[in-house]
């Protein structure tokens, strides 16, 4: 199941429970997944745009530590959230193989949002989708810059992470600030030790 629910319905109590939730997920998963065999070798931090899912060659992501779309992104169409234009990507960004990332919020600093809606997918060609998100009723008409996900969305280490808008008009010619709560999920060592 997933939904977006905007901040005004909730509580720090509730709030406090998505990010406990959020990191439990990652940290159950990180555990599966053998990339540490317990609790106390794990570290969770919050995920940058181009260190955790930046651009190697070839492929599309985010190439500063500032979440923001590429700019001219056309109307009424499915389009990746990344900075560099989709038109010259071959593959969406690849997470690290000793990491787990977990995505808890969208947020849109846009002071007239274009972007209604998100979806999560996994794959080269985005074959799978791991959760969609409509956000027209709360972030387009500016009630909410945010909206926090009912589940959380976690990739595996070396996902491909395929993840696109769907704007209602262009973005601006130097983007949109789409933004996202992600929390990393690695063996300490890896970025902190």
């Amino acid at each position: 199941m997933s939904y977006a629910i905007p901040t005004n319905e909730l509580t720090l109590t509730d709030i406090k429970s998505f990010k406990t939730g959020a990191i439990e997920a990652g940290i159950l998963r990180a555990l599966a997944l053998g990339l540490a065999r317990t609790r106390e070798e794990l570290v969770v931090r919050e995920a940058h745009p181009n260190t955790d899912f930046g651009t190697p060659v070839g492929t599309n992501g985010w190439t500063n530590e500032y979440y923001v779309t590429a700019g001219g992104i056309g109307a009424l169409i499915w389009a990746g959230v990344f900075d560099v234009s989709t038109a010259v990507a071959v593959f969406p960004p690849q997470l690290a193989r000793t990491a787990v990332a977990v995505f808890y919020k969208i947020m849109n600093a846009a002071a007239e949002p274009v972007v209604t809606a998100v979806r999560f997918r996994v794959g080269l060609t985005g074959a799978t989708t791991k959760a969609s998100f409509m956000l027209q009723q709360f972030i387009d008409i500016k009630l909410e810059p945010e909206v926090w996900l009912s589940e959380p969305v976690v990739y595996d280490p070396e996902d491909w992470l395929f993840i696109q808008m769907y704007c209602r008009a262009n973005t601006a010619e130097d983007g949109e600030e789409l933004s996202f709560g992600v929390f990393i999920v690695e063996r300490t060592g890896g970025t902190i030790s």
